[in-house]
């Protein structure tokens, strides 16, 4: 690595391909680190976020995985230490959400929602954790929950379930991680304008039997903003989490979602 790379902080980014893990990678960039950015299966799309983020000035590293296997999560940690030196941001964006009323919500998808969202995090926030506390200079670990982790919402029991764990989970790993100078945080966007709604939306019209732009034109209604989450409001958010003047915000839910759900 060239010297301005290699004085460069070191993130970690998972579901980095695209929507809001591509929004956090670019932004965390722009901000002066090197990313580890973590794929399932859109290799192409996170080929181009890592070549986004050389024009930047920075370096991307690709990994592919799934979060929901724990091995992901040490692969991850090893590729940042070797590939840029000690971590230090972590952040568990990886997510996966199923539409459906709670008594048709199957036990296969409940089970998938809660091994990549729930688990996936958790093996994150462990594997992010113990690497800072052995570096002894500390950090900051993200998650990037919802406001459904905050108030469920019909249609969503599952998803909002395994994200209601996602904010105990961050409320309990900052406490134990607060001595050793790491803040643990969750963000919670409200509806964003990624690939995952549109398909929400589409199933939640065909459950409803309306159309999609009917849904869409309700789910505006209830932000008193007036638009929809995008995946830049999340990552500004996330990039502040990573700042000194973040420092001493630990164990909090915040919500990015233009007053639709209070907090």
């Amino acid at each position: 690595m060239t010297g301005a790379i290699a004085d460069r902080r070191v993130a970690v980014v998972t579901g980095a391909s695209r929507g809001i893990g591509r929004a956090i990678s670019l932004e965390l960039a722009r901000s002066g680190f090197n990313v580890v950015l973590n794929y399932q299966s859109s290799s192409e799309a996170v080929s181009k976020t890592a070549v986004e983020i050389a024009g930047l000035g920075g370096a991307g590293v690709t990994i592919q995985g799934n979060v929901a296997d724990p091995s992901t999560a040490a692969s991850l940690v090893a590729a940042a230490e070797s590939s840029f030196g000690p971590l230090d941001v972590w952040v568990n964006n990886a997510g996966v959400s199923t539409l459906a009323p709670v008594l048709e919500t199957t036990a296969e998808s409940m089970t998938h929602m809660t091994e990549v969202n729930f688990l996936g995090t958790f093996y994150g926030v462990q594997a992010a954790g113990r690497s800072m506390v052995d570096a002894g200079r500390g950090g900051a670990i993200i998650n990037v929950a919802s406001d459904l982790g905050l108030r469920a919402a019909p249609l969503l029991a599952g998803y909002s379930a395994t994200k209601f764990a996602v904010v105990g989970l961050t409320q309990a790993a900052a406490v134990e991680l607060a001595p050793a100078g790491i803040s643990v945080n969750a963000v919670c966007p409200g509806t964003v304008e990624t690939e995952m709604v549109q398909t929400e939306i589409e199933c939640e019209a065909e459950i409803r039997g309306v159309s999609g732009d009917e849904v869409r034109t309700a789910l505006l209604g209830a932000v008193p903003a007036g638009r929809l989450c995008t995946a830049e409001d999340v990552s500004a958010l996330v990039g502040w989490l990573t700042t000194s003047g973040a420092a001493f915000v630990t164990g909090q839910a915040i919500c990015t979602n233009g007053g639709s759900i209070l907090h």
